[in-house]
């Protein structure tokens, strides 16, 4: 096949991508997010030329069906994402720097997007928020039909509210940690497609963070604590969005750890959901796996048991 005709082959999969993202239900969840791998594949195989090439056509192809900012921005923004991360890798970087400094790429471009939309359309995060709470209401309608008492009904829509009012103080930091898990998503299909030897990483149960880490998340905790009671609100923002930007990064480490003794223990594959389902849904085990990544510093728990199973 020619240059020409692989060029025009992944601009096609790069923007099938992004309208089955557009009109089916699953793929917004996930044909949206590989949108930059055609155009990472192409940086790789063909180089950067070619690769902007590739973005150019799937982006001019967005714009030509939709005729839509929104879309058109999103699909720059990806596009740009598939041309960084295909350099970088072109360039043998490591699994983790490629993967944040991406995403940092990605966090800028997402706020600047945003910016630009705002400058259209200055209800778009109004009408996300009203979005939200439509969802919302359905999902206590469902509760109230299932007969659950008032009492807990009640309950069930304060959680919701703080949910809500969480999500409009911490957008930004939400924004990095699903831009993380985009990167990471295209970055693991890179490595099996292109057969990338410096995408490789350690066993996931034996991952660590640099203890330098800690510093981090105890001056962003301290910063985030005395600036709401200077009652600064931007400054409390921004220290809040730090604080759950660095809290998400030792809820992996947590995650690791309990990956480990999983496997020490040959626990049932069932178990493990289980777990890993209960983190996600409840805020209470969500907490204690991330301070067990925080107390990981002090206590380095897998060390301990290798140490004693070598006496």
């Amino acid at each position: 096949m020619s240059t020409g005709k692989k060029i025009i082959l992944l601009s096609l999969v790069s923007l099938c991508f992004f309208i089955s993202g557009i009109f089916f239900a699953f793929g917004q969840l996930f044909f949206k997010v590989l949108v930059p791998l055609p155009i990472i594949i192409c940086v790789y195989l063909l180089g950067i030329r070619k690769g902007f090439l590739c973005f150019f056509i799937m982006a001019s192809g967005v714009y030509l069906i939709f005729q839509n900012h929104f879309f058109v921005i999103l699909s720059i923004q990806l596009g740009l994402l598939g041309l960084v991360t295909g350099i970088m890798l072109k360039n043998k970087f490591s699994f983790i720097k490629t993967g944040v400094l991406s995403t940092v790429i990605l966090s800028i471009t997402s706020l600047l997007a945003i910016f630009v939309i705002l400058l259209h359309d200055e209800n778009f995060f109004n009408r996300i928020y009203m979005n939200l709470q439509i969802h919302m209401d359905k999902s206590l309608k469902i509760y109230e039909e299932t007969g659950i008492s008032k009492e807990n009904i009640e309950l069930v829509k304060e959680s919701f509210t703080t949910v809500l009012n969480i999500i409009k103080t911490s957008f930004p930091a939400i924004i990095s940690i699903i831009n993380f898990l985009i990167v990471s998503i295209n970055l693991l299909f890179s490595k099996k497609i292109l057969g990338l030897e410096a995408l490789k990483l350690s066993p996931f149960k034996t991952w660590k963070l640099r203890d330098e880490c800690i510093w981090v998340f105890i001056i962003c905790a301290i910063m985030t604590f005395l600036l709401k009671y200077a009652k600064f609100q931007q400054g409390y923002i921004i220290g809040l969005n730090l604080l759950i930007i660095i809290s998400a990064v030792y809820l992996v480490g947590g995650l690791a750890i309990v990956n480990f003794f999983f496997d020490k223990w040959k626990i049932f594959p069932f178990v493990k959901v289980l777990t890993y389902v209960l983190v996600f849904t409840s805020p209470i085990f969500l907490m204690l796996i991330i301070i067990l990544g925080l107390v990981d510093f002090w206590f380095d728990f897998r060390n301990r048991v290798v140490v004693k199973e070598k006496f």
